[in-house]
């Protein structure tokens, strides 16, 4: 399990926790991981925000900053709209607009099995190429997750959540 210095007491307020945003590629059950994974996290002072597009995760951080990102490469971009089929590639479109923040989130890419073998070869390679710090595959396992995540925040914020959010202009 995750050994981390939890946040300070001060954590209960919302702008002191440590937040993460989830991206779907559709809406899920509850015993999905995009369900379980905010659960595990809150009593360790971790708010996750969930998107099931890209837009919606843009919305998401506008309000509330990000630390770090878990992002399924298979998110639409753009929700559904009548008869149209979601936008595929928001998963890497969302790398791009993040990485432009002043205060870059570190990015965990969930692989997904949406697509061809070289598709996903090439959404692999983009997303490493955007900086992604760890790649998980489906299906995603809550533990390789959480050690994914143990490891971000020892290597990103040195083992302690990070004082301030991150500014978003």
């Amino acid at each position: 399990m995750l050994n981390l210095r939890p946040p300070s007491p001060e954590s209960d307020r919302h702008d002191a926790r440590f937040r993460v945003l989830l991206t779907e590629d559709r809406a899920r059950t509850d015993d999905h991981w995009t369900r379980q994974l905010p659960a595990l996290l809150r009593p360790m002072g971790v708010d996750a925000l969930i998107a099931s597009t890209g837009q919606q995760a843009l919305d998401l951080i506008q309000n509330d900053p990000i630390h770090a990102a878990i992002i399924d490469l298979a998110t639409p971009k753009a929700p559904a709209t009548g008869s149209t089929p979601t936008a595929a590639g928001g998963g890497i479109w969302l790398m791009q607009v993040l990485q432009r923040l002043p205060n870059r989130p570190p990015v965990v890419v969930v692989n997904s099995n949406s697509y061809s073998q070289r598709q996903v070869q090439r959404l692999l390679n983009q997303a490493l190429e955007l900086g992604a710090f760890s790649v998980i595959n489906r299906p995603v396992r809550l533990d390789a997750l959480l050690s994914t995540f143990q490891r971000l925040v020892e290597r990103a914020y040195n083992n302690t959540w990070p004082t301030k959010p991150p500014s978003v202009n």
